[in-house]
Parts: structure tokens; sequence; C-alpha cells
């Protein structure tokens, strides 16, 4: 059986965590971490090598550009992060040009890799990477809300004592401010959440959702204010989504392609629920979105839109 060679391009806090979160889901894929400093990438896979004492995979090791031929997998992580003041759209075409520079090097090696962006923006981002390679629309993948709904799901798990994943809500649209909540479609144990309210006497009216949204928009600051980054959350939603690429799992998750229209918004990158599988990713079925929510969404689409013409005229 051929093993899955993964390549992650970035050997920051969220690389390093990317390779050993997709380690676990991926026990048998080989994993390859790029940075242009080699002394990082280094750093990072004899870390990972001691950690991989503990329990098994030692299939991590530094490359360099060449070591990406024949991947399946390509995430990107590599770029600059987000300051004070700034928003993840600010970054647009500093790591807009990081991504398509890493594209150009490895595009001819792994003609067949689907490529999951985490930069920020990583809308945008895959939006640029997209129109580059011009491959189909499943094999370009920003990680999106996957984290943003992991967010979401943690802490309504907190409001309303059961476990994340009896919890079925979504955050749609861009990764950053504009993001949205699906209240409309969202389940608590296999039942409607305003069914699951009005059984348990749980509270969750208005003021408490808008509280939930900002605190999940507000999220990466606060962490970044405690620890300095916030890496493995994202680093864990990045092994999952490549767990199910590799394993063909059909999983369901928040992760944006460029979609051919969303709202009368068309070519755009957003987050919608999405099916990941060898292939790629997928819209199976559009969300059920009620009028408030479907406005919402138009306008996040528009956001990022905007934010990716811009950079297309700017690169």
């Amino acid at each position: 059986m051929r093993q899955p060679k993964i390549v992650i391009v970035g050997a920051g806090l969220v690389g390093g965590s990317a390779a050993l979160f997709t380690a676990l889901a991926i026990p048998s894929a080989e994993i390859v971490v790029i940075d242009l400093a080699r002394v990082r990438a280094e750093g990072q896979v004899l870390d990972l090598a001691h950690a991989a004492a503990f329990w098994g995979h030692n299939r991590f090791h530094a490359g360099e550009y060449e070591d990406a031929r024949d991947a399946d997998i390509i995430a990107i992580t590599a770029g600059v992060g987000v300051k004070p003041g700034q928003t993840r759209l600010d970054l647009a075409k500093t790591n807009a040009e990081v991504a398509l520079e890493i594209v150009d090097r490895v595009a001819g090696l792994a003609p067949n890799a689907i490529y999951v962006i985490a930069a920020n923006p990583c809308d945008v981002l895959a939006a640029v990477v997209f129109d580059r390679l011009g491959c189909a629309r499943a094999r370009v993948i920003s990680t999106g809300t996957s984290l943003d709904t992991g967010r979401l799901r943690s802490l309504l798990s907190e409001r309303l004592g059961v476990v994340a994943p009896a919890i079925h809500a979504y955050v749609l649209g861009e990764h950053g401010e504009s993001a949205l909540i699906a209240w409309s479609g969202a389940t608590v144990s296999g039942m409607p959440l305003d069914a699951f309210l009005t059984k348990t006497g749980k509270e969750l009216g208005p003021a408490s959702r808008d509280l939930i949204l900002r605190s999940v928009h507000e999220a990466a600051k606060l962490i970044k204010e405690g620890k300095g980054a916030t890496h493995y959350g994202i680093a864990s939603a990045i092994g999952r989504i490549c767990e199910a690429l590799v394993h063909n799992t059909d999983l369901i998750i928040t992760v944006g392609i460029v979609h051919a229209e969303i709202e009368g918004i068309s070519e755009v990158c957003l987050s919608l629920p999405l099916v990941l599988n060898s292939t790629g990713a997928q819209l199976l079925a559009y969300p059920d979105l009620d009028a408030i929510e479907r406005t919402s969404l138009q306008r996040s689409a528009s956001i990022v839109k905007a934010a990716t013409d811009s950079v297309r005229a700017a690169l």
C-alpha cells in the first residue's frame, strides 16, 4: 500500500503543531516539513522525533522543495502573523505573495496534490492559489471556519452541559470578522437547538447568541494575550482535514473552496459545510438558512470577494 505523503510548508508553531496532529491522525503518513530557515524545520523535526518515541510514528523529516515531489497534500502555514490592530485581511498581499511562491516551487513536483491553505487570510489566499493552479475547485481548500466552528462548539458545550461532538452548529462565511453562526440549523443531541433549550430549561436568547459570536471572533485575541500565539486549534483542524482526505472519510466540516456563486457573489472562497474525501472538498447541499443568515452570508461573501479582487489587482 502506498504511503501517503504530506508536506507542511512553514515550520513555525502552527506548522510544527500541524505535523504532530497530522501524525497522530494518520500514523502511516510521511510528513515533510519545509521552511526557508532550514534550521527551524530541522528543530521541529528533532522535537517531533522525540515525541514520537512515546507513541511510535517517526516518519518526519525536514526537507527542501524538491522533497515535495509526488506529495498527496501540501499544507501552507507559512506567512506573516496578524499584529495588534490588524485584521486577517490586512495581511492579504504579503501572504499571497508567499503562498504563490510556494505553489510555483511545488506545483510541478506534485501535480495531483490537494492544497490546504492555513496561512491568513486563508480564504483570499486559497482563491489566488486556485487562480494560479487552474485546477479543480475541490483541490484547493481553505481551513476557513473549521477553527471558528470548533470554538463555537466548545463554547456551546460549556453553556449547554453536553460534549462538543453532540452539538452540530456551524460558523459560515469568512474566517474573520464577517463570519456568521447558522443558528437556524443548529442541533443538539439530534434535536433542533430551540427544542433542546425548551426541554432542558437552558437559555440562549439573542443577547447570549450575540455574545457567543463575539467570543468566537475574539478568541484568537484572548489566546494571544495569554500565550502569545494560537496554534493548537488550527493545527488540529489541519490534522483533521488531512485525515479526511487521506482516509477518504466523507467528513463534513466547514472549510472553504472557491465557489462559482454564493448568494449572488461569483467566484468567492467562503466556508460552508463541505464533504472531504480523497478528491478534495465539495458542497453536497447548500445549507438551509433564514433570511437574516442569508443576508449575513452575502455580506461576508462581498467582503472576501473585494479583498480577493484587490489582491489579484496588486499581484
